[in-house]
């Protein structure tokens, strides 16, 4: 594994990147983490982007298609079709013949010199069947869940180590996942660490009771605040399970989710009553609002490569209850930006979760402890890889 420098001295490739993690018209705060990656990357090297969208989607939608899109840099958005409950493993191939005409397209247009995907599986697979095609490097991002819980599925297995063994090269965010890329068969001279950034000047410390009455939070008791999908092993239940244990506290939930009415029910068997504010998914830009409106985010996760999160409270000089689990450790240290307790330890979680509750925290040490992290850093880092892959000559 190797740390790609930063300011390489290079001519940029023409890339073509893909991915199933990205905002669309219909869901435009879905996966804000690359949209900031990528909006830094396409300011330093021509880029197109194909992003598909599940049709369960656009069947809720009430749409056939979504109107290709040009600024800051095209993006199409075919629809990807997939049989539901059928073998997961199938995903990957099903993928790619759902974006392969737009991948096509793109590539027609736009000349690429280098396949940028980012997520390993399904969106891996079919970005490993696409450059064969195109007869172009494909370069893999990592993120976490797409390894580390993909991994555990045998039927997914030999297609990660197929996707891992073949990219001319691999990102990994976090030293962990590039060790878990290593150890299922990539080349350990093609893996690059490139963390992921936070945008500070909108992750920036607020009054936190002008936030809470902003956002009608006023009410007694210390805040929680849990951001993300409510899915399986997301670790919400220990959350509501917390509360029950800490009659003082309060929690807020930001966002949506599978689970939410199964969540609602436990809240009610478990008489949570207002201490409980379910607030529905939010524009990223209102996140930070949140954010200084609590006194700690908590993410008992049972499995995280590096969540972005993490960086964004530690930005509003917020601090945090996490699981150990993926890099968690390695962004927060035990008792200066935090408590880390091991994932799925509900007594340990409760007794942390009330002591960081109770706690003074140093603000300008928890905003500093991510002040050197950079969307803009990571994508010059990005860039120096792409172009090793797209076979870029360094300028004298």
């Amino acid at each position: 594994m190797r740390d790609a420098p930063e300011s390489p001295p290079f001519s940029s490739p023409r890339v073509l990147a893909v991915t199933n993690q990205f905002p669309n018209p219909l869901y435009p705060d879905w996966a804000p983490f690359n949209r900031q990656q990528l909006a830094e990357l396409a300011k330093l090297c021509p880029l197109n982007l194909v992003a598909p969208v599940p049709w369960p989607e656009m069947l809720r939608a009430r749409r056939l298609s979504l109107p290709p899109q040009k600024d800051p840099f095209p993006v199409r958005w075919p629809i990807f079709w997939f049989t539901p409950r059928m073998a997961f493993s199938t995903h990957g191939r099903s993928l790619f013949y759902s974006c392969w005409p737009a991948i096509r397209s793109a590539a027609r247009e736009h000349h690429p010199e280098v396949l940028f995907a980012t997520w390993l599986y399904p969106l891996g697979q079919a970005a490993l069947l696409a450059a064969r095609r195109l007869n172009l490097p494909m370069v893999i991002k990592m993120h976490g869940s797409d390894l580390l819980v993909h991994k555990n599925k045998p039927a997914i297995l030999p297609i990660l180590r197929q996707v891992l063994g073949e990219a001319a090269a691999v990102i990994a965010v976090s030293p962990n996942l590039a060790q878990e890329a290593e150890t299922q068969g990539a080349d350990p001279g093609k893996i690059f660490l490139v963390p992921n950034g936070v945008d500070q000047d909108l992750f920036a410390p607020q009054d936190r009771e002008a936030a809470r009455k902003r956002l009608g939070l006023s009410g007694q008791g210390p805040l929680a605040l849990f951001v993300g999908r409510l899915v399986p092993g997301k670790g919400l239940e220990m959350c509501l399970e917390a509360l029950a244990a800490l009659p003082q506290a309060r929690l807020v939930v930001v966002g949506n989710g599978p689970l939410r009415s199964d969540l609602e029910a436990q809240a009610q068997r478990l008489n949570l009553g207002q201490r409980v504010i379910w607030a529905r998914a939010q524009p990223h830009a209102d996140i930070p609002a949140y954010l200084a409106a609590a006194d700690v985010l908590v993410l008992p996760s049972m499995s995280e490569g590096e969540p972005n999160v993490i960086l964004e409270a530690l930005s509003c000089s917020r601090p945090v209850v996490a699981s150990l689990v993926g890099n968690i450790a390695g962004m927060v240290e035990h008792g200066r930006q935090g408590l880390l307790f091991p994932a799925g330890d509900q007594e340990l979680f409760v007794k942390y979760l009330g002591e960081a509750l109770d706690r003074s925290w140093d603000p300008e040490m928890l905003r500093q402890s991510v002040a050197g992290r950079s969307w803009a850093g990571g994508a010059r880092k990005i860039l120096k890889v792409l172009a090793g892959a797209g076979g870029n000559k360094l300028n004298p």
